[in-house]
Order: structure tokens, then C-alpha cells, then sequence
């Protein structure tokens, strides 16, 4: 349809710009590329991507927990920015917020449940999640 706007999907170094703004003119495309879309038809997040993103943020850009935290809760909650389930994001970022795992680790424990699934790891960290057992 002429006019119309379709979904679209994210890549982890677009939510990067928009996030962090080092890179000025990246940073503009992004941010109008994200109006644009949000408020259209939507942009799609993946949780790959969310776990990009934290890692990211983190590893360099050295970014701590609770700042990293705040930032993926706004995004995974603005207008317009849809994701694949949103209840297993939501249950991640909540450990994240108190437990000692990175967050990519809670959504793999998180996906794990969803299925019926313990998850058997070498992480002591992540062992002492729920649903989660250390080999």
C-alpha cells in the first residue's frame, strides 16, 4: 500500500546509537528512523537483540547494572516498540534488576521455564536462579 508503514526490526548497534549518542550522525538516523516507526506500524525487538544490547552497554561501554536496567525497561516499554514475549522480558529484567546474572543468562533460564525445562549450567551465578541447577 502507498504511504503505508510496515514493521521493522532493530539491529543491537541502532538501539546502541540511540541509547549511548557517540556517533552524532548515526545517532540522528536512528533516533528519526525510530519516530518514524514507533509510530507506525511499530519496531519489533527481538530478545536476541535486547541481549545484545545489555551486553553491549556493559562490556563497552562499561554502562553498571541499574543504569543498564532502567534503560531496557523504559525501551521495552515505549510506545510503539514491540517484542517477542513480553512476559519472559519483563520476568528477566526483574531478576536482572536484584539477582547477580547478566541479563541475557535470566532470559535463557526465563526460555528454559517457558518450555517446562530446567536449566543445567556451570554458572554460579546463574545456578542460584529459579529453574536453574548447577552442574
Amino acid at each position: 500500500m502507498p504511504g503505508s508503514q510496515v514493521v521493522v526490526a532493530f539491529d543491537t548497534n541502532v538501539l546502541v546509537r540511540i541509547l549511548v549518542g557517540d556517533d552524532p550522525s548515526q545517532t540522528k538516523r536512528a533516533e528519526r528512523a525510530f519516530l518514524e516507526h514507533a509510530e507506525g506500524q511499530g519496531i519489533f525487538v527481538s530478545m536476541i537483540v535486547l541481549a545484545e544490547v545489555a551486553w553491549v552497554l556493559s562490556a563497552a561501554y562499561e554502562w553498571d547494572r541499574a543504569t543498564i536496567h532502567d534503560r531496557l525497561s523504559r525501551l521495552v516499554r515505549t510506545r510503539g516498540v514491540i517484542l517477542e514475549e513480553i512476559e519472559l522480558v519483563e520476568g528477566a529484567l526483574a531478576q536482572y534488576a536484584v539477582g547477580p546474572a547478566d541479563f541475557a543468562d535470566y532470559l535463557v533460564v526465563g526460555k528454559a521455564r517457558s518450555v517446562g525445562a530446567s536449566l543445567l549450567t556451570f554458572d554460579k551465578r546463574l545456578g542460584r536462579a529459579e529453574g536453574a541447577r548447577l552442574l
